[in-house]
C-alpha cells in the first residue's frame, strides 16, 4: 500500500483524536511525558533532584509554540553555586556548545522557542546517552528514553511522517496536521449566591455533625470538622472531614437546603477520563476549599509532605453539579517542582457571556 494511501485511512483516525483527546502520563526510561485534553504535551527528564533538568513542551496544530528549557536549580534547591551552563555543559563526556544565537541565556538557565534552534539541538543529543555539568557530575539529564517520549507526542499530534516530526520526519507538510482540540466551555451559574446568614450555618453545621456521626468515617467524631459555604440561594454545600492521613485530609461533601427540614444529597467528583496510577474516574475529595464567590470547588493531594508530588484539581458548579475544569498531576516525587507548575491533564476556559445566553437559548 502506498504512503498516500495509508495516510488517507489514517486521517479520520487522526481527527477523531484531535477531537476527543486521552490525557496520559508516560514514563519512558528517565523521561516523563504528560499530553492534556488539548494534546498539548510537555517531557522532561526524571529524577530532577540532582537539580538538572531538561524540558521540551510543544502545544498541538500548526501553531505548535515550542519551547525547549534547559535549567539548573528550581525553587527547592534555591540559587546553586557554579559557572554559567552555556560554558559547563558535557555531552558524553565532551564539550557541548550548542549554537544559542537564538537561545534565551542566563547563567543556570538556557531556553529556545526557535524550532530550527530545538530541531539542531536534538540532532546532537538524541543518540547520546547523557548531559552533565563539568563542575557537578552527578548533576547529569539521562538521554534515555528521550527518543520514545519524543515519538509518542509527535504520534498524539499527528506529526509522524511530517515536516514538523521531530523524530519520524517525512515529507508531509508541516501545517498538514490535526487542529488543537477545543477546550471544554465552562458554565458559571451567574450571580454569587446570597451568603448564608449565621442562623443558616449554626443551622448547616449541627446537621453536618450529626449526619456524620451516621456515616462510616475512620477520623474520630471529635477530630471531624464541618465547613459550610452557599451553593445557590436554596442550597448549600456542606464538607465533613472523614479521613485524616499525614498531610492529606479526605471529606465528604453534601448538598443540602439551607431551611428546615434539611434535605442533603451526597455529591461525588467524577472525573471525564481516568487518571494515570488510578483505576476508575471517581475522585476523592482531598484538602478540599470552596470559593463561594468563583463557584469553585479545589482539591491538592500531595504524595508526600513536600508537596512536590500529587494531584490538584479546580471543579466549576454550573448551576446542577460540579464539572472538572482543571487537573494536574506529577507523579514523580523528585522535588522538581511545587503544585503550580505541575504538567496538566486536563484543561478548560470560561464561557463567554454570549456562549451562556446562546446555550440558554437554545433550550
Amino acid at each position: 500500500m502506498s504512503y498516500w494511501m495509508k495516510s488517507l485511512f489514517l486521517l479520520p483516525f487522526l481527527l477523531v483524536a484531535s477531537v476527543h483527546a486521552a490525557p496520559l502520563q508516560k514514563t519512558f526510561s528517565d523521561w516523563q511525558i504528560t499530553c492534556n485534553n488539548l494534546n498539548f504535551c510537555v517531557a522532561r527528564n526524571i529524577p530532577g533532584d540532582n537539580g538538572l533538568v531538561m524540558s521540551l513542551s510543544r502545544h498541538a496544530g500548526g501553531n505548535d509554540r515550542p519551547l525547549l528549557r534547559i535549567d539548573y536549580g528550581n525553587r527547592y534547591t534555591g540559587e546553586l553555586a557554579g559557572g554559567p551552563l552555556k560554558d559547563n555543559l558535557l555531552l558524553d563526556q565532551q564539550r557541548l556548545k550548542p549554537d544559542l544565537k537564538h537561545w534565551s541565556v542566563e547563567p543556570h538557565h538556557l531556553a529556545t522557542a526557535h524550532m530550527i534552534s530545538i530541531d539542531e539541538f536534538l540532532a546532537q543529543v538524541l543518540d547520546a546517552d547523557n548531559i552533565q555539568l563539568t563542575y557537578r557530575p552527578q548533576a547529569t539529564i539521562s538521554l534515555h528514553g528521550l527518543k520514545a517520549a519524543l515519538l509518542l507526542m509527535d504520534e498524539l499530534q499527528g506529526r509522524v511522517n511530517g515536516m514538523s516530526a521531530w523524530i519520524k520526519r517525512g515529507d508531509r507538510a508541516a501545517v498538514d496536521v490535526p487542529p488543537e482540540p477545543e477546550a471544554p466551555q465552562m458554565r458559571t451559574p451567574g450571580q454569587p449566591p446570597t451568603p448564608l446568614t449565621r442562623d443558616e450555618t449554626t443551622g448547616l453545621i449541627d446537621f453536618g455533625t450529626w449526619r456524620v456521626n451516621a456515616d462510616e468515617c475512620s477520623l474520630d467524631p471529635m477530630r471531624r470538622e464541618v465547613s459550610v459555604a452557599p451553593l445557590s440561594d436554596e442550597k448549600a454545600l456542606l464538607l465533613v472531614s472523614c479521613e485524616m492521613g499525614a498531610y492529606n485530609v479526605i471529606d465528604l461533601a453534601f448538598e443540602v437546603t439551607r431551611s428546615l427540614p434539611y434535605v442533603a444529597r451526597g455529591l461525588t467528583l467524577t472525573l471525564p477520563f481516568v487518571p494515570p496510577n488510578h483505576g476508575d474516574k471517581q475522585m476523592e475529595l482531598v484538602n478540599a476549599e470552596y470559593d463561594a464567590s468563583r463557584s469553585e470547588l479545589l482539591t491538592f493531594s500531595k504524595g508526600r509532605g513536600l508537596g512536590d508530588c500529587g494531584n490538584a484539581t479546580r471543579w466549576q458548579f454550573d448551576g446542577r453539579e460540579f464539572v472538572l475544569a482543571e487537573y494536574a498531576e506529577e507523579s514523580t516525587c523528585d522535588a522538581w517542582h511545587g503544585s503550580d507548575d505541575w504538567p496538566t491533564l486536563w484543561v478548560s476556559q470560561r464561557a463567554s457571556e454570549e456562549t451562556v445566553d446562546a446555550g440558554a437559548a437554545a433550550k
